[in-house]
């Protein structure tokens, strides 16, 4: 059977790109797979699915769930689970009108039981179970935080640098770390969530633009993170994270730097300035633009300024 055929099936109705990093499902036993796109509608993510295979997803950004007659997993951004399906159906919806940037590592049965051959007693019963072909119930795992060590590994695999058949053994080796990660007893029980790929930079350019587009009026947190497809909590962060500031803060800063503009061209006066950069008082205003610019608005260098100082005798 053709891997990509089924993938590419699976994925045609989204507006980004499905890709096989290494490996191979029917070939080779597992397979490493990036899905990155903005999810427009309602999306049946279970078409993409094998039948005796366990499916780990490391999950970036945007929400998934996959869910059962009796259990449900969340996908929440910067977290990692796993599913199976057994005899029985295995459902799964990603959140419309989000971004979702996701890896996927697909194992068959046979594969994976090969790899953990002797250290079957200190996996997860239901785990165990699977592999040994005795549970009819789908299988699903708790998500938890995507660990540093992964995150890092992952990062390494996504820059590009690695050629073959590097990529192949690297890749192979981050599927066997992340099976280790989530199909055994846990050893930390608090890890940091952070994002582990590029694609989070695109997150916050894409802010950053509509930012300056709408930087003079009231800009909703909730319409920003609608606009770049994601929630308004992770945005925060990651906007944070990237920028080194709030998105207030950067707000702020663009307000003033155009004031600031405003008024070194000498067409504005300070209450002009503040009104033409989104200030309805001006005394707010003048307390702001000290903060960032040093020194007051009614002070600040205009060459219009300058001039007439120098013309007064």
């Amino acid at each position: 059977m053709n891997l990509l055929k089924v993938e590419e099936g699976a994925w045609k109705d989204i507006s980004g790109r499905w890709r096989q990093l290494a490996g191979g499902f029917y070939s080779h036993g597992w397979s490493l797979e990036l899905v990155e796109s903005r999810i427009d509608g309602p999306f049946d993510w279970a078409k993409s699915f094998h039948h005796n295979s366990l499916e780990i997803c490391i999950n970036n950004l945007g929400h998934g769930i996959v869910y059962s007659d009796h259990s449900q997993l969340e996908f929440r951004p910067g977290t990692v689970g796993f599913y199976a399906i057994a005899n029985k159906k295995l459902n799964a919806q990603r959140r419309a009108g989000e971004y979702t940037q996701f890896v996927t590592v697909e194992w068959s049965r046979s594969a994976l039981a090969k790899e953990l051959k002797g250290m079957e007693e200190w996996l997860l019963p239901p785990v165990k179970a699977w592999l040994e072909g005795k549970r009819e119930e789908p299988l699903i795992g708790s998500p938890r935080p995507i660990s540093p060590s992964l995150k890092s590994r992952l990062e390494s695999l996504l820059s590009g640098s690695f050629s073959q058949p590097s990529l192949t053994l690297f890749a192979h080796a981050l599927s066997l770390e992340a099976a280790a990660e989530v199909l055994f007893e846990p050893n930390q029980a608090d890890i940091k969530m952070c994002p582990f790929s590029p694609a989070h930079k695109l997150i916050v350019e894409k802010a950053k633009e509509y930012l300056k587009e709408h930087f003079t009026s009231s800009i909703r947190l909730h319409d920003l993170a609608r606009h770049v497809g994601v929630s308004p909590s992770y945005l925060s962060r990651l906007f944070s994270k990237e920028t080194g500031m709030s998105i207030s803060d950067y707000v702020r800063n663009l307000r003033i730097e155009k004031a600031a503009e405003l008024l070194k061209r000498g067409d504005y006066n300070v209450t002009e300035a503040a009104f033409a950069v989104g200030y309805s008082s001006l005394s707010y205003f003048s307390k702001v633009f000290c903060q960032v610019m040093g020194c007051c608005p009614c002070v600040y260098p205009s060459p219009k300024r300058l001039v007439n100082k120098r013309s007064t005798p």
